[in-house]
């Protein structure tokens, strides 16, 4: 192992390490369960309105949108790792609703993108996957087995073999820029949803900074057919 890929493995133990310190706990052990006992939107989309843990995630077409599911799944005690994102931006996750103060971010994976993953997996609940952090198909099957057995979710914005539910935005629409005049307020996503072997559509709004994700509402949804290659077809 080169020198570069030891060094981006050490950020991400150091990063564990230190949110073990800040925490007490590891987020992985047994028992340990999210203080945020809070009804939670987007439930009519994802179980219990959190991405999925011990198992991945695709989140795709929308950083912010991205951002916001990070938002609303991060309980009180939960800590999130973005590996491979040099450019994600902390404001946006801030106005998002994301706790920073549980936010570990490895920006480059460097030569290992696979061992600092699963390293992460050990003590984060949830690790952003992004693009910059580049796996083989073997690779990604070994990191799901150890999400599944660390009970952590994997969030990636690219395709994730048996991936729990993966959403994808099909179209955006702005609101809020009156004539020319104001600001863009509002953003309305349509999403096609593909999980247990279908794919149906709804419709999330994207509040202003500072409002909690607004609970989805399933626009003219129809169920994929049921084939081998599931197809998507855009209504209305």
């Amino acid at each position: 192992m080169t020198a570069t890929a030891l060094d981006a493995l050490e950020v991400a133990r150091a990063t564990l390490r230190c949110a073990e310190l800040r925490t007490g706990v590891r987020s992985s052990a047994a028992g340990v369960v999210d203080l945020d006992d809070a009804p939670r939107p987007l439930g009519a989309v994802l179980d219990d309105g959190r991405l999925p843990r011990g198992a991945a995630s695709v989140v795709a077409g929308s950083t912010s949108l991205l951002l916001a599911l990070l938002a609303t799944s991060q309980g009180t005690s939960d800590w999130v790792a973005v590996v491979g994102a040099p450019d994600v931006g902390m404001l946006a996750a801030t106005d998002a609703g994301v706790a920073l103060e549980r936010v570990a971010l490895v920006p480059r994976a460097g030569e290992d993108p696979a061992g600092v993953i699963a390293a992460l997996l050990d003590g984060m609940t949830y690790v952003v996957v992004r693009p910059d952090a580049l796996l083989t198909a073997s690779e990604r099957r070994r990191l799901l087995a150890r999400a599944r057995e660390r009970g952590t979710g994997l969030v990636t914005v690219r395709p994730w073999e048996q991936a729990a539910v993966r959403l994808d935005v099909v179209a955006h629409r702005w609101s809020g820029a009156d004539q020319g005049a104001g600001h863009l307020r509002r953003c309305e996503l349509d999403i096609a949803r593909t999980a247990n072997g279908g794919t149906d559509r709804w419709t999330l709004t994207l509040p202003t900074p500072g409002e909690t994700l607004v609970a989805a509402t399933e626009g003219r949804a129809r169920r994929a057919a049921t084939d081998s290659q599931p197809r998507l077809r855009l209504m209305g």
